[in-house]
């Protein structure tokens, strides 16, 4: 079994630990990306909480980790604190208060726990599917209408027929949908013929996970392909 999160089995359940990171990204001088700093915030809490939730847990705790100092992330922090507040969520934070940085940096680590997680088990002939589109630097920003919420990544979620699913980010939609195979002991037998899958997914602007039956939600979802048993070579 391997995921981006450690997975930690006690007696009455599992606690799962997930982080991301960004630099270079904000309104400093040194940043590649300019966009606002709020904006990295929530891109970065996202993708965590999105990792920790996938695997069927209920978030806990959040902290969040500064490289700048507490006015210049102000706004960052302002937005964590909002949208973790909404969802019972504490938030721990540190900021850098020694040095003048030219550059911006930021790291969220989520921690929930899970009576059950949403590992594996997948059937053979089940199909795989990938739902919202890779982006990645000035596209998250220019095309986030392709990209998918974090309300509909939700509503994913807690559909009953959906099994394992894997927020998608820099490895591409090809690589996770291997991951997942793997996880249940079979393999992708790729059927979206698109050069997108090999694309970086920034922070995790869709997911890939199987399902029964094609969800009926509003949701942006193509079919990659089929949960096929492994091949084995002729010894």
């Amino acid at each position: 079994m391997i995921r981006d999160a450690n997975i930690l089995d006690f007696a009455d359940g599992f606690l799962i630990h997930a982080c991301d990171s960004a630099s270079a990204i904000g309104e400093l001088p040194l940043d590649e990306l300019k966009v606002p700093f709020s904006l990295v915030a929530k891109y970065t809490l996202r993708t965590a909480l999105m990792e920790v939730i996938s695997l069927g847990a209920k978030p806990l705790s959040a902290s969040a980790g500064f490289s700048n100092d507490p006015e210049y992330s102000q706004s960052a922090i302002e937005f964590l604190m909002s949208f973790l507040e909404k969802m019972n969520v504490p938030l721990v934070i540190s900021t850098e208060k020694n040095f003048e940085t030219s550059q911006s940096g930021l790291s969220v680590s989520v921690v929930g726990f899970a009576k059950d997680i949403k590992v594996g088990n997948a059937p053979e002939g089940v199909s795989v599917y990938v739902a919202g589109s890779p982006k990645v630097g000035d596209e998250v920003v220019e095309e986030k209408e392709k990209i998918l919420s974090f309300d509909d990544f939700l509503k994913l979620r807690a559909q009953k027929d959906i099994g394992e699913m894997i927020p998608v980010g820099s490895s591409g939609i090809f690589e996770e949908a291997k991951l997942l195979a793997q996880n249940s002991g079979l393999e992708i037998e790729l059927e979206m013929d698109n050069t997108s899958i090999h694309k970086s997914a920034g922070p995790s602007t869709c997911v890939v996970f199987w399902a029964m039956k094609k969800p009926s939600l509003n949701i942006p979802i193509q079919k990659i392909g089929t949960l096929r048993k492994k091949q084995h070579a002729n010894r």
